[in-house]
């Protein structure tokens, strides 16, 4: 499956002075205001995720006891990596109850998430992206808020715009109002969460009325979405974070118990009207099969790095640039440069071509990979790029051949105990590799 990304011309110079991998001017000054809805509505999106795949889980466990195993294609993924990546989007509407299943345009977007789920490994990343971010919107052709890209086109727009300022791929997405993720938390019968004390709050341009009680309690879908919507904490948004994320994790306990497994109908019926997908079945059945294997405890949560700020006199959240690529390579592509960096690699042109080893070895260098020596093979004539290793650091070249996916370098690998001393892995380089202009 082709990305979006892929079938898109090329933007204007603006586009690039937005990337991640360009970082934006300083801001005038500080923001002063707070962040609004958008980080604490960090759970509106995970719970999408959840609750489709415990909607796959239902029809998987449903289908296999007819004979019917979950099918083994890819449907979601990246035809060069492991991942599937699902942007979740949580936006205010549904007023008064009213669905959004029939709303296009015309609504921002209160919360952006990417889930990125590696296939084969079953790790799974979250990172939110907040919805004041400056990022230039395609079909507007100019700079503005991400949240209002919904606004102009609806998801695909979305899609479209975090795809071209993040610089990956997007399978597919899922979104959901207020009105959905309460009746998901009443449907399961409620989530018990201990709630901090002094969550008394009143914002009455938002309809908010916050009033608390501290404690271990469960709480109904009126007032977890008020949890999940403070912002007034002492250490600001670190504080704020937490708490989401701890009653994320109880979520997802609560969602994946095989009890819940009985409410799921129910659950389908009622969150049909408040969420819109360009999944079909098959993917929801796919993601169900991946998601057996995911362990929540081990999720990767993260949020764009950047800060507050102004240009002109309008309000953003300004990415820092350095910052956000390696969040996003951790989350997104999952490259983990810590544990990269406990392997040594050998590079050797096998190709001829000038300068291949030195490029080779910047790109694994960029993600962590500890090189320590570069150097030309025995001869130029490998006509394919080759990972070797020894059968014990299959492990390493796993990881290795992910990252040379990753940027786009072809690679094949092999075992072999014929690499050089010092060394854990060896890239040749061959012929079918192509130098960037």
């Amino acid at each position: 499956m082709r990305s979006r990304k892929r079938r898109r011309n090329e933007h204007n110079a603006d586009m690039d002075e937005t990337r991640i991998y360009k970082r934006p001017e300083a801001p005038s000054s500080p923001a002063t205001r707070s962040w609004g809805k958008f980080l604490g509505m960090v759970a509106l999106g995970v719970v999408l995720f959840l609750v489709g795949m415990g909607v796959g889980m239902y029809t998987y466990l449903k289908g296999y006891s007819r004979g019917y195993p979950p099918t083994s294609e890819l449907p979601l993924v990246n035809e060069s990596t492991s991942r599937m990546n699902i942007l979740v989007i949580g936006i205010d509407g549904g007023v008064n109850g009213q669905p959004l299943k029939s709303l296009k345009t015309g609504t921002r977007s209160d919360v952006m998430l990417i889930v990125s789920v590696d296939t084969e490994t079953k790790d799974v990343g979250v990172l939110s992206i907040p919805r004041d971010t400056r990022v230039f919107i395609p079909k507007v052709n100019g700079l503005e808020k991400a949240g209002h890209a919904h606004a102009y086109g609806g998801p695909e727009l979305v899609v479209e715009t975090l795809e071209d300022f993040l610089d990956i791929e997007i399978h597919r997405y899922v979104r959901i109002d207020f009105e959905g993720f309460k009746r998901v938390i009443d449907i399961l019968g409620g989530v018990e969460i201990d709630v901090p004390p002094g969550m008394d709050y009143e914002d009455p341009e938002q309809d908010l009325y916050i009033h608390l009680k501290p404690g271990l309690q469960t709480l109904n879908g009126e007032d977890a979405l008020k949890f999940v919507r403070f912002r007034e904490y002492v250490d600001a948004d670190i504080g704020r974070i937490r708490a989401q994320q701890a009653f994320l994790q109880a979520l997802a306990d609560k969602v994946l118990r095989i009890s819940t497994v009985t409410k799921l109908p129910s659950m389908i019926s009622e969150m049909l009207p408040y969420v819109v997908t360009d999944m079909s079945n098959e993917d929801i059945m796919y993601l169900a099969s991946v998601g057996l294997g995911v362990k929540l405890d081990e999720v990767k949560w993260a949020i764009l790095p950047g800060e507050a700020g102004y240009i002109g006199d309008v309000s953003y959240y300004l990415v820092d640039t350095e910052k956000a690529a390696q969040v996003v390579d951790e989350i997104v592509r999952g490259i983990d440069r810590e544990k990269n960096s406990e392997v040594r690699v050998a590079v050797q042109n096998g190709c001829g071509i000038p300068g291949a080893a030195d490029y080779v070895a910047s790109i694994l260098r960029s993600y962590g990979f500890n090189v320590v020596s570069v150097g030309n093979a025995d001869n130029f004539d490998y006509d394919e790029t080759k990972v070797l290793a020894p059968k014990a650091n299959q492990d390493v070249q796993t990881e290795l051949l992910k990252s040379m996916r990753v940027a786009g370098i072809e690679s094949k690998g092999y075992t072999s105990d014929q690499i050089p001393d010092e060394s854990d892995v060896l890239v040749i380089i061959g012929k079918d590799f192509r130098m960037p202009r």
